[in-house]
C-alpha cells in the first residue's frame, strides 16, 4: 500500500513537473514566437521550391515553344522587294529583277533600256530629238514624250500625230536622262512570248512569265494551307498564305522544304510534305509577232560588184560583162554619203540600169559612207537625217529604175550601232514599200562587230552580205592570205548561226595581196602590200618562173621568193581556190555569192562559179 502510495505520488509529480514546464513555455512570450517561426520557414520553402519548379517548367516549355513550334511573324514585303512607294519589282521568270521600276500617276514604267534587254531590243530612242521609234513591217511607229500611243512617223513630222492606239497614259516619261515607257502597252502589244502577266499592289509589282518559262516548269500543289516563307525553316519570316490546292512553280527541292515560286511572284520556301503534284500555270497572253515579208528571189544569187568612181566609168560595163557568164545582180558603186545630213553623190545613170535589164541582169546600186569626209555618227543618231538620206535613196532608185540597193556602211562604232541598225530597219520598211530589194554588207564576224545585230538584218533585209575577205588587208603587220577555206568557213558558220542561210550571200575575192616583207638591221620586219587581180599574179609567176605549191590549210596555192633584199609572199586566187569557197556556199545552203570585183577576175573563173550556183542568166 505504501508502495502504491509512492508510486502515485511519484507519478504525480511527474504529472505536475510537465505540467508546469507546460505552463512555463506557453507563458514565455519568447518562446512561443520561436516555435511558430520555425513552423513558418518549412512551409515556405515548400512553396518556394514549388514555385520554382513551375517557373521552370513554364521556362522550359517556352523555351520549347520558341525552338520547335512555327513563328507566325509576317515579313515586310517592301523590304523583301527593297523597293519604296514611288518604286515597282519587276518579277520575270521567276526572278526579280535588279533595276527598280517607276509609278508614276498609278502606272508602272520601266527603263528603256531594261524594256530593251528584258523584253524586246527593237525599241529604239532618238536623244537628239526625244522620239521613241519602233519598227513594224510596213511601217515606223513614233511616239514622243507624253503622246499616249504610237503614230506613224510620216503623221507625227506632218504634225497630225493620229494615234494608233490610244493607251489613255503617256507612253513615254522622263526623268532627267533616263527614258521610262509604260510597261502596260510594252507587255500587251509588242513582247510575242509573254505567258501570263498580273499586277499587284501592297507592294507595287507586275509578275511577268513567258510562255517558254511556264512550259518548262514543274508544278505542284499545296495539300492544306501553308505558309510560303522567306527561308527554308519554320521561324523564317511568312511571305504570305497559300490556301488549299494552290499551285506553285518548283524552283527547287531541298531534304524537307521546296523553294517555290507563287502566281503573285514571291519566291520563298515551303515544306514539301505540304506539297503533291500541280497544275502548270494558264498561258493567256501569248500573240503572234508580226511578220516581215522580204524580197527574196526564186533563184540563187550571183552578184558582181562594179566599182565605179566616175561616169566614164559607167561605159566600161560592156567591156567588163565580156567573157563572163552566169551574173544575175550588178552592183554599182554610184552612192556615196556626202555630208552628215544624209545627202549623198550619185554617179547613177538610166542608161546603165536599161543596158543591163536588156540583158536579163537586176541592177542593185551601193551606198558607201567612207568616200567622203563624213561623220556617219552624226547621220545615223538623228531620225530626220536618217529619214532624208532614205527618202532621196529611194527617190533616186525609182527614177533610175534600179531593183535594190547594196548597203555597205563600214567602221561603224559600237556607240553607233544602235543608230545603225534603225537605219537599216527604216531603210528596209521604205525599200519594201517600192518592191526595191535590200542588201547588207557585213564583215566576216567578229566580237567587235557584234553590233551590227546580223540577227536583226537577218529580219529586216532581203540578204546579208559576208564579205569573205580581208582577213589580211593592207594594213595588216602579218603577211597572209586575204581568205584562206578557214576563215571563210567560220564567217559562213558564225554568220548562219544569226541568219537564214537561205538569205545569206558569201562574197568571194578575185584579188590577192603581193605581200613585201623587209628585214632591217635592228632585226625588225617591215610588211607591205598591193592588190593584186588573177591574171596579174598568173603573168608575174609566169615571168619569174615561180614554183607553186597547195596549201591545203588555206585551200589556196602559195609562191614565195627574194628580190633586192625582200621577201615575196602570194596566197594565190585561182579557179581552184574559188571552186573551194564554192562548195562552202554549196554546202551550207546559202543564197548565193558576190564577188568584188569584176575586172579583177580571169574568166575562167565563172564557169567553176557556175557550177555550184546553176543559175540562169543572158549573160551566159
Amino acid at each position: 500500500m505504501e508502495e502504491n502510495l509512492q508510486r502515485e505520488t511519484v507519478e504525480e509529480g511527474k504529472t505536475t513537473e510537465i505540467s508546469e514546464n507546460h505552463q512555463n513555455i506557453s507563458s514565455n512570450p519568447s518562446h512561443r514566437k520561436g516555435r511558430k517561426r520555425r513552423k513558418k520557414s518549412g512551409t515556405g520553402r515548400n512553396v518556394a521550391i514549388f514555385l520554382i519548379l513551375v517557373l521552370a517548367v513554364v521556362g522550359v516549355g517556352c523555351q520549347m515553344a520558341k525552338k520547335y513550334l512555327p513563328s507566325k511573324e509576317m515579313a515586310d514585303l517592301w523590304e523583301y522587294y527593297e523597293i519604296e512607294n514611288h518604286q515597282a519589282a519587276v518579277c520575270y521568270n521567276g526572278e526579280v529583277l535588279e533595276e527598280k521600276a517607276i509609278v508614276r500617276d498609278g502606272e508602272i514604267y520601266i527603263s528603256l533600256a531594261q524594256a530593251k534587254e528584258v523584253f524586246n531590243d527593237r525599241f529604239y530612242y532618238d536623244y537628239n530629238e526625244d522620239l521613241l521609234l519602233y519598227a513594224m513591217p510596213d511601217h515606223i511607229q513614233c511616239a514622243g514624250v507624253g503622246d499616249t500611243g504610237f503614230s506613224t512617223y510620216e503623221s507625227y513630222v506632218a504634225e497630225k500625230k493620229k494615234v494608233i492606239k490610244d493607251y489613255g497614259i503617256p507612253l513615254v516619261v522622263k526623268k532627267k536622262t533616263t527614258v521610262y515607257v509604260a510597261i502596260q502597252p510594252v507587255l500587251e502589244d509588242y513582247v510575242y512570248n509573254i505567258g501570263s502577266v498580273s499586277y499587284e499592289t501592297e507592294p507595287n509589282r507586275v509578275v511577268i512569265n513567258t510562255v517558254e518559262y511556264l512550259k518548262a516548269s514543274d508544278y505542284m500543289a499545296t495539300t492544306k494551307e501553308v505558309a510560303v516563307r522567306k527561308l527554308g525553316g519554320i521561324k523564317s519570316p511568312i511571305l504570305r498564305k497559300l490556301s488549299q490546292g494552290e499551285n506553285v512553280i518548283v524552283m527547287q527541292e531541298l531534304e524537307s522544304w521546296t523553294e517555290v515560286v507563287t502566281t503573285d511572284g514571291l519566291k520563298g520556301y515551303v515544306q514539301t510534305k505540304r506539297l503533291v503534284e500541280g497544275e502548270e500555270f494558264p498561258c493567256e497572253k501569248e500573240k503572234e509577232e508580226p511578220v516581215v515579208s522580204n524580197l527574196v528571189r526564186d533563184k540563187k544569187i550571183n552578184l558582181a560588184w562594179h566599182q565605179t568612181t566616175s561616169y566614164e566609168a559607167n561605159e566600161k560595163i560592156t567591156e567588163l560583162l565580156d567573157g563572163t557568164s552566169g551574173i544575175n545582180v550588178i552592183s554599182p558603186t554610184w552612192f556615196a554619203l556626202s555630208d552628215n545630213e544624209g545627202n549623198f553623190t550619185n554617179l547613177g545613170q538610166k542608161s546603165y540600169v536599161n543596158l543591163m535589164h536588156q540583158r536579163g541582169i537586176e541592177v542593185w546600186g551601193l551606198i558607201s559612207n567612207f568616200e567622203h569626209d563624213v561623220e556617219i555618227s552624226e547621220m545615223l543618231n538623228y531620225t530626220s537625217r536618217r529619214q532624208n538620206c532614205i527618202k532621196k535613196l529611194i527617190r533616186t532608185s525609182k527614177k533610175l529604175g534600179l531593183d535594190g540597193i547594196n548597203l555597205d556602211f563600214e567602221q561603224i562604232s559600237k556607240e553607233d550601232g544602235e543608230g545603225y541598225i534603225q537605219f537599216v530597219r527604216e531603210l528596209s520598211v521604205a525599200c519594201r514599200k517600192n518592191s526595191l530589194v535590200l542588201s547588207i554588207d557585213n564583215y566576216v564576224p567578229t566580237g567587235y562587230t557584234a553590233h551590227y545585230n546580223r540577227k536583226e538584218q537577218g529580219i529586216f533585209a532581203d540578204y546579208v552580205v559576208i564579205m569573205g575577205y580581208d582577213e589580211h588587208y593592207g594594213g595588216s603587220q602579218v603577211a597572209g592570205s586575204v581568205a584562206s577555206i578557214g576563215f571563210v568557213k567560220e564567217g559562213i558558220e558564225m554568220t548562219t548561226d544569226q541568219v537564214d542561210p537561205s538569205k545569206v550571200i558569201n562574197a568571194i575575192p578575185f584579188y590577192t595581196r603581193i605581200w613585201k616583207e623587209v628585214t632591217n638591221s635592228d632585226g625588225s620586219v617591215e610588211v607591205s602590200s598591193e592588190a593584186a587581180g588573177m591574171e596579174r599574179v598568173e603573168r608575174l609567176i609566169a615571168e619569174k618562173n615561180l614554183d607553186v605549191g597547195w596549201s591545203e590549210e588555206c585551200g589556196q596555192f602559195y609562191t614565195e621568193w627574194q628580190e633586192d633584199g625582200a621577201t615575196y609572199k602570194i596566197w594565190i586566187e585561182n579557179d581552184l581556190s574559188i571552186e573551194e569557197k564554192m562548195k562552202l556556199i554549196q554546202e551550207y545552203k546559202l543564197a548565193g555569192v558576190a564577188e568584188w570585183k569584176l575586172g579583177f577576175q580571169k574568166n575562167t573563173v565563172w564557169s567553176v562559179i557556175k557550177k555550184y550556183i546553176k543559175s540562169k542568166s543572158c549573160t551566159e
